[in-house]
């Protein structure tokens, strides 16, 4: 009864950690525009978010420089991707993904003198700002702004139960397994939420240009996600693996019981 009591606080904290240690990744990367701006080459490596970038500049511009619509886009697409664009480039694509996820409610705006850079034309710093179509995706705010009190919550909930289950073990080697099991899981679940969730289920919410810029994202810093759940994983592997060992040492060391010794040797 005392070793499944314990188990069960361990399956809550493993379940509840997982969601706070998801929130906290997800609440600096795939939600924090900061992040964007720094990775903004990576976003504007998307062909449909830079397209759109370009055909709304260049069809606000066209008739004021008096220039073909295509060869607009072709110099605003170049200027997307060149360094010299790096500074004004991660502007707007922090405002559209502070848009996207529902901490921005002015729309994306890229104004005359942005627009003076990005055309190279100085005829454009009359026209007023350019507006961006990028809207929020209700489902992903509704997700960020439970992630300021999923973190805290989730955590607090987590050790208290872990702490629970660690004292309730009746051995040693079963608290070091569902310590080993908890890391495993945690690890797993931080892929999930952080990793597999952005880049599969949010495109599927939200077929908007902009949507495709979370997954982006996720992918770019996906790499230290990876890192730090292999670590988890790993040293959950590691106590397991030690759990078992610990266990199979004690079973060797226990002493042989008397009717079982006194069998063996009227047999023998």
């Amino acid at each position: 009864m005392r070793r499944s009591l314990a188990s069960l606080f361990f399956v809550v904290a493993a379940a509840a950690l997982s969601v706070s240690a998801a929130a906290w990744w997800l609440d600096n990367t795939v939600f924090d525009p900061e992040a964007s701006a720094d990775i903004a080459d990576a976003v504007l490596e998307d062909g449909a978010i830079r397209r759109q970038i370009a055909t709304v500049i260049a069809d606000h511009t066209a008739n004021r420089l008096r220039l073909p619509s295509r060869q607009l886009r072709a110099t605003v697409e170049e200027y997307a991707q060149a360094s010299q664009g790096g500074e004004i480039m991660a502007e707007i694509v922090a405002q559209a993904h502070a848009r996207l996820i529902g901490i921005r409610d002015e729309p994306v705006r890229i104004t005359p003198g942005q627009l003076v850079r990005i055309t190279r034309n100085e005829r454009v710093a009359v026209l007023p700002a350019v507006t961006l179509p990028v809207e929020e995706v209700r489902p992903v705010s509704i997700v960020r702004e439970s992630t300021g009190w999923l973190i805290p919550i989730s955590a607090a909930i987590g050790a208290v139960a872990f702490l629970i289950g660690l004292i309730a073990h009746p051995a040693r080697a079963d608290a070091i397994f569902g310590m080993g099991s908890l890391l495993v899981f945690v690890g797993l679940m931080a892929v999930l939420f952080g990793y597999v969730v952005p880049v599969a289920l949010v495109p599927a919410l939200n077929d908007s240009t902009w949507t495709a810029a979370l997954p982006l994202i996720a992918k770019t810093n996906s790499g230290r996600l990876f890192v730090g759940a292999a670590l988890l994983v790993g040293s959950g592997i590691s106590l397991i693996v030690g759990s078992t060992a610990l266990k199979r040492r004690r079973q060797f060391r226990s002493p042989v019981a008397g009717g079982r010794y006194y069998d063996q040797r009227h047999w023998s």
